[in-house]
């Protein structure tokens, strides 16, 4: 009996209006979200599904491997989008952004000639890089394309040699692999010839690191935060301390100058760590591919960190100053806790769409509503900061510095008035009036 009492009272208090409440709108604005990311994914999938060729060989062979394409299998009744594309210059970077396209697929000249002649033809496989995220990083469309224009050739090879007799070694050796793919990766106006996956494999290690460097820095720095201001109160030492003869702006001040201390130290050892934990993952990566990538400009130096430094350090100020709002609020520790659900909750969802999906590219509504969450700029900084976004960059350390100003000025208005000290008390009176109201 004594244990089913205790059981009911640690409920109550943890089960409290507060809680409730918070999970109630964490359900529903992660149900919405759910929805939204559903339909960018969706959308990106069928973009990515489209098959877009250049058929500059234009043979009859040419053309007997598109309408393969088009309809692989007679028993089947499902046909592929195949988007024929005409090139008017070599420069694929520019051709891209003239057809409005993220990759093709070209068959160059001379490509029947050599299935012909008994030799590997070349195909010539262009794709546009814009993020790191997973989704992004998916053009199932010209893989696909890739993948059935090797199958028809197969297809026809084995059928020919069939006819005349025995296959011969070399024979054998063309029907296995008939064709060579070279890959060419378009990093802004930049072109070079290295598969868009090998960059992507070769960077995981950094873009991997640094979203969950930023979630543990916001995370732990706001739990901090919120417990000290929660502890300080309920032993009165911040009623002690705001009675001072010093100015209750010079205590903010310094509290605030102490969390950004504190923070650039935390952003520090965490920027050098996660550089130490990637480089040996980076010297695995052959000298050909880091040339590669240097010509595309993707670079993971000291301006990279700089830059993701300073996005990094708003970020966590800005939830250490929401914390410190916070924890006027709160009654106790358990509270407190409860009460840092919103930062959790602001921090999580960025996290994860940017892991997936380029924010930067979803539709309007979807992703200026991510915009107004202030950590979701330093979530896309690194896609910035590599892929030359400059206006994406500079406009979110805009909007979180604003975003940091606001907080301040919010915060500076509870420690210069008593609102810091009664916050909590006024809430808890107010249940205990309406608990008292419902009662009778």
């Amino acid at each position: 009996m004594k244990f089913v009492s205790i059981l009911k009272k640690e409920l109550k208090e943890m089960l409290n209006i507060q809680m409730i409440l918070m999970l109630v709108f964490l359900v529903v604005v992660m149900y919405s979200m759910s929805g939204f990311v559903d339909t960018a994914i969706d959308e990106s999938m069928e973009e990515s599904a489209e098959i877009v060729l250049c058929d500059k060989d234009n043979t009859d062979f040419t053309k007997s491997v598109i309408k393969f394409i088009e309809h692989p299998t007679a028993e089947t009744e499902t046909d592929n989008e195949v988007n024929l594309i005409t090139l008017e210059s070599d420069d694929y970077a520019a051709e891209l952004k003239r057809l409005d396209k993220k990759s093709f697929v070209i068959i160059p000249e001379g490509f029947t000639d050599k299935i012909n002649a008994g030799e590997q033809a070349e195909l010539i496989y262009v794709s546009k890089m814009t993020s790191f995220s997973t989704m992004s990083n998916m053009n199932a469309g010209s893989e696909t394309a890739v993948a059935y224009i090797e199958a028809a050739v197969k297809s026809a090879i084995f059928t020919n040699k069939v006819q005349l007799g025995k296959l011969s070694d070399n024979e054998v050796t063309q029907i296995n692999s008939p064709i060579s793919v070279t890959e060419n990766t378009i990093v802004g106006d930049k072109t070079s010839e290295i598969s868009q996956m090998v960059l992507y494999s070769s960077a995981f290690g950094q873009t991997l690191l640094l979203p969950l460097v930023v979630y543990m820095l916001i995370l732990l720095g706001s739990q901090s935060m919120i417990n000290a201001v929660t502890a300080e109160k309920l032993d009165k030492t911040l009623e002690t301390l705001l009675s001072a003869p010093v100015s209750r702006l010079s205590v903010l001040s310094a509290k605030m100058l102490a969390a950004a201390i504190v923070a650039i130290i935390n952003a520090a050892v965490y920027m050098i760590g996660m550089n130490n934990m990637t480089s040996s993952a980076t010297g695995a990566v052959p000298d050909e591919y880091k040339q590669y990538a240097a010509e595309l400009g993707i670079n993971f130096g000291v301006r990279y960190y700089l830059l993701i430094g300073v996005q990094m350090l708003l970020s966590t100020l800005i939830a250490l100053c929401l914390a410190m709002i916070l924890g006027a609020f709160a009654k106790n520790v358990k509270s407190s806790q409860t009460l840092l659900m919103p930062i959790l909750f602001l921090t999580i969802i960025p996290f994860m769409a940017a892991e997936f999906i380029d924010i930067s590219s979803l539709p309007g509504a979807i992703k200026y509503l991510l915009y107004a969450i202030p950590f979701t700029h330093t979530f896309m900084a690194s896609d910035a900061v590599i892929f030359q976004k400059t206006s994406i960059y500079t406009g979110g350390l805009i909007y979180q510095f604003v975003f940091l100003i606001i907080c301040m000025i919010v915060a500076i208005k509870i420690f210069t008035t008593d609102t810091i000290v009664t916050a909590s008390e006024r809430i808890s009176s107010r249940s205990k009036k309406k608990k008292h109201t419902d009662d009778r």
